[in-house]
């Protein structure tokens, strides 16, 4: 199966022993970045939407797919406006992988200072509220299960150890 946002596959592997496995269904999806916005008060952007996968609200942090030929932190500081209106300077970014037990698909953590709005329009399919929200808020929120995203719950965990 394919289709614009993802390809099933059934793979075969060579395990360790020598053993080949056959039946093993592979996923591939684009790489994608996930955004700490931060703004001088530390303040970061927290969105808020519908998940169909879900069935419900999820808090979230901006994100988007990479697109051909962008680096990572091209990719977020585009992303970020076009979400949101905020413009920012990447300051670093990191490779973690959601899913590696059967999917490729990588994801990029990039921090990025956020130093001007500017005006943004939302795509057809994309209904988000966002809002800054202090860190210390944010903690407590994941504290009370409000944040259940595991991009989300990733990305400030690998904040806070960069810090």
């Amino acid at each position: 199966f394919s289709s614009k946002w993802l390809t099933l596959e059934d793979r075969s592997y060579k395990l360790p022993d020598g053993k080949d496995v056959s039946g093993y269904y592979h996923v591939s999806r684009p790489d994608y970045v996930l955004i700490l916005a931060k703004n001088n008060s530390n303040q970061i952007v927290v969105e808020h939407q519908f998940r169909w996968g879900g069935d419900d609200f999820f808090y979230e942090l901006p994100a988007g797919w990479i697109n051909e030929g962008e680096t990572p932190e091209q990719a977020a500081v585009r992303e970020l406006k076009e979400e949101t209106g905020f413009i920012g300077e990447a300051k670093w970014s990191q490779e973690i992988f959601p899913e590696p037990g059967f999917m490729s698909m990588r994801a990029f953590v990039v921090m990025i200072e956020i130093n001007n709005q500017d005006n943004h329009k939302q795509e057809s399919d994309e209904f988000i509220k966002f809002q800054m929200k202090d860190l210390e808020e944010v903690r407590q929120m994941i504290k009370e299960g409000k944040i259940r995203d595991m991009g989300f719950l990733a990305t400030l965990s690998i904040y806070d150890t960069r810090r």
